[in-house]
C-alpha cells in the first residue's frame, strides 16, 4: 500500500486543455511491479469547460452519445476512438474535451457569478 507523506511530488506530466491545468502524476502498482500515470477520473467526477463541456480521457469508456470516426464504421468502445472527442494539442492527446451537445451541461449560476467578477 502506498501511504502518502508530506513529500511534494513532481508531476509526471502537464496537460492543457480547455483553459485548465491537469497535472499527471505517477502511481505505483506493486503487483506489476511498475509505475503508470494516474489521468484524472472524470466519469466519477466530471469537470467542465467554462462552456459546460465535459472533459475526457481517451481511455474512459465510451457513451450512449458516441459518434463513429467515419460513415460505416462501428460505434468505438471508448472516448478516444469517438469523433466528438476533441484533442487541443496532438491528435494523440489523452486528455480531451467532449463537444457532443447531448453531453454539455448548461452553465451554472456559479460559472456566470465568476466571469462577473
Amino acid at each position: 500500500m502506498n501511504i502518502m507523506g508530506s513529500e511534494q511530488k513532481e508531476p509526471y506530466k502537464v496537460f492543457l486543455v480547455g483553459g485548465r491545468r491537469f497535472l499527471i502524476y505517477l502511481e505505483y502498482d506493486e503487483q506489476l511491479n511498475e509505475s503508470y500515470p494516474a489521468y484524472p477520473d472524470f466519469e466519477s467526477s466530471p469537470e467542465y469547460t467554462s462552456e459546460g463541456q465535459p472533459f475526457a480521457t481517451a481511455e474512459q469508456e465510451s457513451c450512449p452519445h458516441c459518434k463513429p470516426s467515419a460513415p460505416g464504421k462501428p460505434p468505438p468502445d471508448d472516448c478516444g476512438g469517438c469523433n466528438w472527442f476533441y484533442r487541443e494539442q496532438t491528435p494523440y492527446d489523452p486528455i480531451g474535451i467532449c463537444v457532443c451537445e447531448a453531453r454539455q451541461k448548461e452553465k451554472s449560476k456559479h460559472n456566470k457569478s465568476e466571469s462577473e467578477e
